[in-house]
């Protein structure tokens, strides 16, 4: 392939004040989420296999809840405990399989599917998490206030299966939610954008990918939810670019999904929610109220990064697009 142009200055990407050096592998001049280089072929393996390697992991895991439970409706499946908990592990083992594919076909560290020319920051983690806990919050709180009979919810009930749903949640619903981005937006993106030389087309290839990937694995026909999901895609995308790694997306997404699925099991009627995956199945109203709850995420990443370029320290010698870097080794 042909050799990355260098990023300009007005791209959009980390300008790392807590960096360290970019890993073995990727292009420093480059944003976090197109940093790799591959050949089109291991690219296009990269692409094939982490669909394909989600939905067997997730055949395989959830024989043991058909086993219990019976097979479920594909187009009305039942959130139950059980299903939660298959769904967490199986994402979680599909995740790791995916992180070893790429970093041997992109020939990086695992580390790179992470982060790019900074280390992985637990504390940036916890930011992003009650940040974007608020955030959610506030998109439930307008849903219920706006477009509360799009919600799906029923009467609020705490019994036993709700008590117990709330814990799978708490416990699997993370390992589901980080599983996704690093599938999604730390593998699927540098392995779509390699395959160009112009970082803004790498992008915004990388973001379309992505999206297309998540929706078709959500395997949904209601042209509201898949929308939602491209909206969902590009802004944790955006994240990345953003803040040079997966804590903010991930954060936002864990946030997200257990908020969410609490409010479910509390308002699910005594029952178990379920997820309708059929054509005009998808509440409008409140789907726009998350989709601008998904931007106002992005804004909210960007003034985190922001303050933290800000609040660096005067003098300190700081890494830059413009700062001389010695090229990757050429891959085959």
């Amino acid at each position: 392939m042909r050799t990355p142009e260098p990023l300009e200055p007005q791209e959009v990407g980390p300008r790392a004040g807590d960096a360290a050096a970019a890993l073995p592998g990727t292009w420093p001049d480059r944003p976090f989420g197109v940093h790799f280089r591959m050949t089109r072929w291991k690219s296009l393996v990269v692409l094939i296999a982490i669909p394909a390697t989600l939905l067997l992991v997730q055949i395989i895991v959830f024989q043991a809840v058909v086993l219990v439970e019976g097979p479920a409706d594909p187009n009305k499946p039942a959130l139950t405990p059980l299903t939660i908990a298959a769904v967490g592990l199986s994402t979680a083992i599909a995740a790791v399989l995916a992180t070893m594919l790429v970093a041997k076909m992109a020939k990086v560290p695992w580390r790179a599917v992470f982060r790019h020319t900074r280390a992985f920051d637990r504390r940036r983690l916890g930011t992003y998490l009650l940040a974007a806990a608020g955030v959610v919050g506030l998109g439930i709180l307008a849903t219920a206030l706006i477009a509360p009979e799009s919600s799906g919810w029923g009467a609020f009930e705490l019994g036993p299966l709700a008590a117990v749903t709330i814990v799978a949640t708490l416990l699997a619903t993370p390992l589901q939610s980080a599983g996704e981005e690093v599938l999604f937006r730390g593998a699927t993106i540098p392995a779509a954008g390699s395959w160009f030389r112009s970082t803004r087309l790498a992008v915004a290839f990388g973001i379309v990918v992505s999206g297309a990937l998540f929706a078709v694995v959500h395997v949904s026909l209601d042209p509201w939810f898949v929308s939602y999901l491209f909206v969902f895609s590009a802004c944790t995308a955006i994240m990345g670019l953003i803040s040079g790694g997966l804590e903010a997306a991930m954060a936002f997404h864990v946030s997200n999904n257990v908020l969410v699925g609490i409010i479910n099991a509390l308002f699910a009627g005594g029952g178990s929610s379920v997820v309708d995956r059929g054509a005009g199945s998808g509440p409008g109203a409140s789907l726009v109220i998350l989709m601008v709850m998904n931007v106002l995420a992005v804004v909210m990443v960007w003034l985190v990064e922001r303050a933290k370029r800000s609040s660096a320290i005067p003098g300190e010698v700081r890494p830059t697009s413009r700062t001389p870097q010695p090229e990757p080794t050429a891959k085959d």
